[in-house]
């Protein structure tokens, strides 16, 4: 088993016990007693804290002590769901159980799929700090290049594609995981930056583009149907509804106008307008009127 299943093991064990939670002598009885652990040999209490350690560190979902009735119990912490990609690893751990344990359950399960058959190789060279060596495509160019000693930094998903952020020659770069090939994991270390902040990294993007494109702040009107959904799903974590009425509101957020962000705005049609900043309008209304064209001479 690879240390991935491990950890989804043991979060989903949790997140099954509920606000209870376990002992640790009941956490090694269930490991104990799952086939697919055998390999791994009888539950470790040493292992079982590095465990919960790792977990935090690369998911960011702690898995807490406290005391009840004299007994130590561990549990998942209660967060608020703050970081995305814990909230990813929790629904797939659901989604995962109800298909081991029910494969007529699983029929009525349907979801959009990704690629994540790399996921335990980079996870193993986080948690080691090894290097890494692979092939990547990118879109602009029609030859692959190869990379080696890239040092791995972190992991993102955005819009069911997962990215590495890796650092090479000082520099930080954003690699596309469906994009790698022939990847390597290398016996070779290296020391982490401990200036490197993800969360300043990614600062007012809205998805996984990163560059000197200021932070604006933005206002778009949305009619009122269209509100619903991005009440329910918000476009950033800086959304605010500044005023909601039958017919339309007004949201703001403070996100950098990259293309991502154009392209999702665009992808929402008249339900939403830009109001401000006037740049982006006028940038939105360029690329609306390019579409327009394409569909206003038909004998073409």
């Amino acid at each position: 088993m690879n240390v991935l299943k491990k950890y989804t093991w043991l979060v989903g064990t949790l997140m099954r016990a509920g606000d209870k939670g376990l002992t640790l002598e009941q956490i090694g009885d269930r490991w104990n007693a799952t086939e697919e652990l055998h390999e791994e040999g009888a539950f470790a209490r040493r292992s079982f804290h590095r465990h919960r350690s790792e977990i935090m560190d690369l998911f960011g979902i702690e898995i807490e002590c406290y005391v009840d009735g004299g007994q130590y119990r561990y549990r998942l912490a209660d967060d608020g769901g703050r970081e995305y990609f814990r909230q990813w690893m929790m629904d797939s751990i659901a989604v995962n159980h109800v298909v081991a344990d029910s494969r007529e359950a699983a029929q009525y399960v349907l979801v959009e799929p990704t690629d994540s058959r790399m996921l335990p190789m980079l996870l193993e060279a986080l948690k080691e700090l090894r290097t890494l060596n692979f092939t990547y495509q990118p879109y602009w160019s029609e030859s692959p290049y190869s990379y080696s000693g890239v040092q791995p930094y972190a992991l993102k998903m955005f819009e069911r594609r997962w990215y590495l952020i890796a650092r090479r020659d000082s520099e930080y770069r954003i690699f596309a995981l469906d994009r790698m090939t022939n990847v390597e994991l290398q016996d070779e270390t290296y020391k982490r930056d401990p200036k490197f902040d993800l969360k300043e990294m990614f600062e007012g993007a809205y998805g996984i583009i990163v560059d000197d494109t200021p932070i604006e702040s933005i206002r778009l009107k949305v009619n009122a149907y269209q509100a619903n959904y991005l009440r329910s799903l918000p476009l950033h974590s800086s959304q605010h509804e500044l005023k909601r009425t039958e017919e339309y509101s007004i949201f703001s957020l403070r996100v950098r106008p990259t293309f991502d962000f154009k392209q999702k705005l665009l992808s929402l049609g008249s339900t939403v307008e830009v109001l401000q900043p006037e740049s982006l309008r006028a940038d939105m209304r360029g690329e609306i009127q390019e579409m327009m064209n394409k569909y206003l001479d038909d004998d073409e």
